[in-house]
């Protein structure tokens, strides 16, 4: 058996988007053992990066302050992933930005648009008293999330947690649709008993210029001094049930169709 050599070879292709590597121990013969067969991914450089790096390189040869040590050289590499780094950071940057902008787009018009048709309903049904949009209460959660995040400068396990929380929500977000509802509100009283009829204009998506449905119930909050579930007396001309309960309380049906005919307000 011939001399043990320890030998180390290094490939790359054209592209230059990785190097093979191989050791290995071998007499040229017949011994062989290989030691080492991996495929290095290289960091690619941008060609900015390329451009200041070569001239910065050229600059310390030509002014004879760069010599082929490997302490210049490590000192060079170290360059090239500082150039990295700030180009990831700037590029992530850039991003987070850009989805600031939409999220303020995207919360500006569906505000809008509610504002627009809360304004336009009220022509015909007089002042409404509120709105319920799930979308525009999650892009505001997002919205708060975000400002938290941008105040946290120093990493922490509660910037961890928010930043999983604005995850979940961006993420339903992406599912949610642009439905939202408009509610007016007449108190009046049955019995000597105070109740609130609630009518309810529903708009599917910011395309809808009037409401998609109009339905009518009624609120019975305990602070009246009736404790009841809310009877939904659905849209103008439909029927509705009418559970023993509310005769329990000393109601009728008969009352709760007049309030229906006279209170709710439906649109013509």
């Amino acid at each position: 058996m011939g001399k043990i050599f320890t030998a180390l070879g290094l490939m790359s292709g054209t592209s230059m988007d990785g190097v093979d590597a191989s050791i290995i121990k071998s007499d040229g013969e017949r011994v062989y053992s290989p030691l080492l067969d991996r495929y290095y991914v290289l960091k690619r450089v941008s060609s900015v990066q390329e451009r200041v790096i070569e001239e910065r390189v050229n600059k310390a040869i030509d002014g004879g302050t760069f010599s082929k040590t490997r302490e210049n050289f490590s000192n060079l590499g170290k360059s090239v992933e500082a150039l990295e780094a700030k180009e990831d950071a700037e590029k992530k940057l850039a991003s987070e930005k850009e989805k600031n902008q939409e999220l303020e787009a995207e919360l500006n018009q569906l505000s809008y648009k509610i504002l627009n048709s809360k304004n336009e309903l009220e022509k015909t049904v007089g002042e409404v008293k509120s709105v319920e949009s799930e979308k525009l209460s999650l892009l505001n959660q997002i919205d708060g999330l975000k400002s938290q995040l941008n105040k946290m400068k120093e990493e922490s396990d509660e910037k961890d947690k928010i930043f999983k929380e604005l995850e979940k929500l961006q993420e339903k977000n992406k599912n949610i649709k642009n439905d939202y509802y408009i509610f007016s509100e007449e108190r009046i009283k049955i019995n000597n008993k105070e109740i609130r009829v609630m009518t309810r204009f529903s708009f599917m998506g910011t395309d809808s210029s009037s409401p998609s449905s109009v339905d009518c119930y009624v609120d019975f909050e305990p602070s009246f001094g009736v404790n009841l579930a809310d009877l939904e007396m659905g849209q103008k001309g439909k029927d509705f049930s009418f559970n023993k309960i509310y005769s329990e309380q000393g109601f009728s049906k008969d009352q709760f169709k007049k309030v229906k005919q006279e209170n709710c307000r439906f649109i013509n």
